[in-house]
């Protein structure tokens, strides 16, 4: 666990020289040996280059070119070298490319150092990072709907950071999350508002798993989008929740997936998956001695309100009286939480789309998902890379591997060999990362663990800088919300030693009072995730 919360950090010359292959070792040894002048690693040549004498075995050299004063290198820092340095990392970033290897795979195939692998991951990652800092996705002025996929995957790099992707057109956004969920998407859909660009005539539609931590924000960065989540777990798979606002008020629509089977033509691909998936789950159901459920209910039911939970789910059967076994005859508790809304309807299909509402989110349904069943994590598999992460699960960083990792799949898998080594030698493994990571550091560059701010620290600095911060909050009815506030005030109570926070919120934009005690994660606002571009 302690060399997984290390960060990478550049290495002395000796230890590089050391830890590289033993072909790099022998060429520059070689060059070492053979008594010509070396190339300046600054102005790129050897004109104004003189003999600086030697050290420990190794030449020394100076450059007087006028352009640049006088400079000195050695063998070990030389253009030659540099040159020795890119090939090995290059190579094995083509290798990571084609093949998914490990570091440990890569260290094997390569014979060097974990240390010259991991530097070759840290010049990919740094240059996304770079990389998509300033991207925008811009949306066609003409489209009637914009689709955002949003998935969560717990992949356990790292120990403590899960993943989250939104895919909005043919663009991918991500970001890793070390703290809780509801922080996490927070901060994202934040980062969505600011690199989107979408005309006022063009539905905004998100579609994401069961998972509560999506509702508010985006309830909060986009009150207008339909937000619709599908549910995946045994006794509630198939339901679909629509997130809407109609009339300035929320609604809840429940619905089922195949309300809109019937009303269009799956592709080949789609079938193929069906009949997978539909495979998949009979051998599942096998496997788990045929367990039976009760009939889902068909009914659609409109709330006026937000209703997180979902409803007319199936019920486990005891296999002894074929009677219903429920979470209250097993743990004594309410199976969900009353709903936060009122019920406006509750009957069949047919009757309720002469609701204004249900039959806009009929007409939604059956535009993004006609001749699709789709009873399973229809979001994930729009990204499919859990597979390609699941051999990276132990890495040292965690958050390192996975943008490589994605940043492989999503861009550089679409090259081919010569594109693909061209893009790495002249974007990624550069002159100047090589002179900033491998020729130039001591080896001791020591950091210390910053200790994490407390919840009062925090919020103190947002009041002195007036910063906006996330929260994940709890309620007194241990309801889960995700939001932006603005901290004005903070007022202690001597009586009965709680803390409350006066804030303005923007996800009910007014002024509301929060229990210090009740917030379970919070940070300062600073979105920074990536965006890659397919």
């Amino acid at each position: 666990m302690v060399d997984r919360e290390k960060s990478f950090a550049p290495r002395g010359i000796k230890t590089a020289m050391r830890e590289s292959d033993e072909s790099i070792e022998a060429d520059i040894q070689k060059l070492n040996e053979n008594g010509e002048e070396l190339t300046c690693p600054v102005c790129a040549s050897s004109e104004h280059v003189g003999d600086g004498g030697s050290n420990k075995g190794i030449r020394k050299f100076y450059c007087e070119n006028p352009v640049h004063g006088k400079v000195f290198f050695s063998t070990t820092t030389s253009l030659e070298a540099e040159e020795l340095y890119r090939e090995t990392l290059v190579d094995l970033l083509c290798s990571f490319v084609y093949t998914n290897a490990t570091v440990e795979g890569l260290q094997k195939d390569h014979e060097v150092s974990k240390y010259v692998v991991e530097l070759a991951l840290e010049g990919m990652y740094q240059f996304v990072k770079e990389e998509v800092k300033s991207s925008k996705i811009q949306i066609d002025e003409n489209a009637d709907f914009a689709t955002v996929y949003f998935d969560i995957s717990g992949n356990n790099l790292a120990k403590n950071k899960a993943l989250i992707l939104a895919k909005i057109e043919n663009d991918i956004i991500f970001d890793t999350i070390t703290t809780s969920h509801h922080l996490g998407t927070h901060q994202l859909l934040k980062a969505v508002e600011k690199k989107l660009e979408i005309s006022e005539n063009t539905q905004l539609v998100f579609i994401t798993d069961g998972e509560q931590c999506f509702v508010e924000p985006i309830q909060e960065f986009f009150p207008d989008a339909i937000h619709i989540r599908q549910f995946h777990k045994p006794n509630c798979r198939g339901i679909i929740y629509t997130h809407l606002r109609y009339e300035g008020e929320y609604h809840t629509v429940r619905m089922l997936w195949d309300v809109v089977l019937n009303e269009g033509k799956p592709s080949e691909e789609a079938k193929k998956r069906r009949e997978y998936k539909a495979k998949k789950r009979l051998h599942s159901k096998q496997r788990k001695n045929k367990v039976k459920y009760t009939e889902l209910s068909k009914d659609v039911m409109v709330w006026k309100g937000t209703v997180y939970n979902p409803r007319g789910v199936r019920r486990r059967l005891n296999e002894d009286n074929n009677t219903r076994k429920t979470n209250d005859e097993k743990t004594g508790k309410r199976n969900t939480y009353p709903p936060d809304g009122d019920l406006i309807f509750k009957g069949e299909l047919e009757e309720s789309k002469k609701l204004d509402i249900v039959s806009h989110c009929f007409k939604v349904l059956k535009h993004l998902f006609g001749g699709l069943y789709i009873t399973t994590n229809h979001v994930e598999s729009i990204f499919n890379v859990k597979n390609k992460l699941k051999p990276h699960r132990t890495m040292k960083n965690g958050k390192r591997i996975l943008h490589c990792v994605l940043y492989r799949e999503l861009v550089l898998s679409k090259m081919n060999k010569s594109e693909l080594k061209e893009h790495i030698k002249e974007n990624i493994i550069t002159p100047e990362y090589i002179q900033n990571n491998v020729l130039k550091g001591n080896g001791t560059q020591k950091k210390t663990k910053k200790k994490k701010p407390s919840k009062l620290d925090t919020i103190d600095r947002a009041i002195r800088e007036n910063k906006d911060v996330s929260i994940h909050y709890r309620d007194r009815r241990k309801r889960h919300t995700s939001r932006t506030i603005t901290p004005l005030e903070l007022v202690h109570n001597d009586y009965d030693n709680t803390t409350k926070v006066i804030a303005y919120c923007h996800l009910r934009s007014e002024k509301r009072t929060f229990y210090l005690e009740r917030i379970q994660n919070i940070t300062l606002r600073d979105p920074t995730p990536s965006l890659l571009s397919l």
